[in-house]
């Protein structure tokens, strides 16, 4: 899978891939890269110098050098074109060489500063890791300002919040909501003892942390939406089934949140890492 956002802000790389090691590949030390695989490997390494053939052939020109993610040191890994009319392009894993990742663990490869970059993580790890665009500094800020009314609290938020929401949106939703929440309106809230209304938080379901990629502004009414606190902790830590239902209804609630962006639901999911990683 090509990197998305998540991936090319968190490896500062425009171009890389990430899959699942099937356990065939663990088991036969080798892994058949993927079409996009293949580009960013002949893109770094050039197709004339790849070997075509066995290994054995040509142990010089098959060793291939990777930086192994994240220390950076050089380790060298078998590359090569197994057949003559090069339509696979085969690398080989190595313990000896240190680079051998478990079964249904995460690889990844990118490029960077003109190095090409190697690694490997569990993929619990590997969510928790890039799902830097929906946690920021300031959300507790933005939710507690929701409740607070006197003009400190909205002073302090606008300057410290680093992406300037404006609490009044959210204040907006919770009323047009009806405050109920978005996910199942069936849901029994508690009673705030700020507002005397029933307690919601607001969720921009197109990450705030995207601000910095696009001009196209995300605070809006149609990128808020009202959860129950139960519904905003599981869109952000409940497993990935659960969560992809939550943001799938609240799509399905308000389609035109698509727009903002000009993306599709499975984009919405890699904002959250809760894709699903294809293996190759």
């Amino acid at each position: 899978m090509k990197f998305g956002i998540n991936q090319k802000l968190k490896f500062d790389s425009k171009f890389g891939s990430y899959s699942i090691v099937t356990e065939r590949e663990n088991y036969d030390s080798q892994i058949t890269a993927t079409d996009f695989e293949t580009e960013l490997l002949i893109k770094h390494f050039g197709k004339k110098n790849i070997l075509i053939g066995n290994v054995a052939s040509d142990r010089d020109m098959a060793k291939k050098k990777f930086k192994k993610f994240p220390n950076g040191e050089d380790l060298f890994l078998n590359l090569v074109f197994p057949k003559r009319e090069k339509t696979e392009l085969r690398l080989y894993l190595s313990t000896r060489a240190g680079f051998k990742p478990l079964t249904n663990s995460v690889w990844f490869i990118f490029i960077r500063a003109g190095d090409i970059w190697i690694g490997s993580m569990g993929e619990a790890q590997w969510r928790a890791e890039n799902s830097l665009l929906v946690y920021d500094d300031d959300e507790q800020k933005y939710q507690d300002s929701i409740e607070e009314f006197d003009e400190v609290k909205r002073i302090k938020l606008k300057e410290r919040d680093v992406y300037a929401r404006d609490r009044r949106l959210a204040l907006k939703r919770l009323e047009k909501a009806d405050y109920k929440c978005e996910f199942n309106s069936g849901h029994k809230l508690f009673i705030s003892r700020h507002t005397n209304r029933p307690y919601l938080e607001a969720h921009h379901l197109l990450p705030m942390a995207l601000q910095e990629t696009t001009k196209t502004k995300l605070d809006t009414l149609s990128n808020i939406f009202c959860l129950c606190p139960n519904c905003h902790r599981a869109i952000h830590h409940s497993e990935s089934s659960f969560a992809r239902e939550i943001i799938d209804t609240l799509v399905d609630y308000r389609p035109k949140v698509l727009e903002i962006l000009d993306v599709r639901n499975v984009d919405i999911h890699r904002f959250y890492a809760l894709e699903e990683i294809a293996s190759n």
